[in-house]
């Protein structure tokens, strides 16, 4: 069972920044998932939120903001003083960074600019060899038939929340998904054979607590986001 390590080790730093990556991966984290939308001036950043107030010292929506400036933010004293002044990364940045050390789980957050997200995205990845070691996912159905155009060999995750199986696991058969990734809550036995069943792997999205996590376990699933990879991660010897 993967330890997917939720925008990094985001229980114990400071979300989608480098020390979250690096620490993530000293947890024993098997892939990282993180997020990428793009600046006013169509820098492929790794950010979640669409404005900058919670996790910056800035104000103002990301599509909205030029690089220049969103570069000079401090992204991580909002989380504790001793991350003062991390800074949020470029996806190529992140790239570079993980490149060859972890799987990766890109989830796409585009605005109106859907296609160039995708494209800036797809021609990052190429450039650092990473598509095998990658799973892409998104909220936004348009995103991921985008990126099935560009890159028709992409490897596809399916999100979904309680209500919307039926309508993601159509939507994993139209894309030749290989992921469904469901809210924790919605997780039972019969989920997690029927999506064996179309050969879909199981990454349950976001859980932290041991218990949970061991149920999930006990429920066959494939791999668990979590914000603290190391209670995921299977014992080093």
């Amino acid at each position: 069972m993967l330890s997917i390590a939720h925008r990094g080790a985001s229980g114990i730093t400071p979300e989608n920044t480098r020390v979250a990556f690096v620490k993530a991966l000293d947890l024993g984290a098997d892939m990282i998932e993180f997020d990428v939308q793009l600046t006013r001036d169509d820098v492929a950043i790794v950010f979640h939120d669409e404005t900058l107030e919670r996790t910056t010292n800035g104000s103002g929506r990301v599509s909205e903001t030029d690089f220049s400036t969103i570069s000079r933010l401090d992204a991580g004293s909002w989380f504790g003083a001793s991350f003062a002044d991390h800074e949020v990364p470029t996806l190529e940045e992140v790239l570079g960074l993980l490149a060859g050390r972890a799987m990766l789980n890109i989830e796409l957050k585009p605005d109106a600019r859907v296609e160039q997200l995708v494209r800036r995205v797809v021609t990052a990845v190429a450039r650092f060899e990473q598509f095998e070691a990658a799973i892409f996912s998104s909220f936004q159905v348009g995103a991921l038939r985008s990126l099935r155009r560009l890159v028709p060999d992409a490897r596809v995750g399916v999100l979904c929340q309680r209500g919307e199986l039926t309508a993601a696991l159509a939507l994993a058969d139209e894309l030749g998904a290989v992921a469904l990734h469901p809210a924790a809550a919605m997780v039972d036995t019969d989920l997690v054979r029927e999506a064996h069943a179309r050969k879909l792997v199981v990454y349950p999205w976001t859980v932290n607590e041991p218990g949970e996590i061991a149920l999930l376990r006990a429920l066959g699933v494939d791999g668990i986001f979590t914000d603290h990879p190391d209670r995921v991660a299977r014992p080093r010897r």
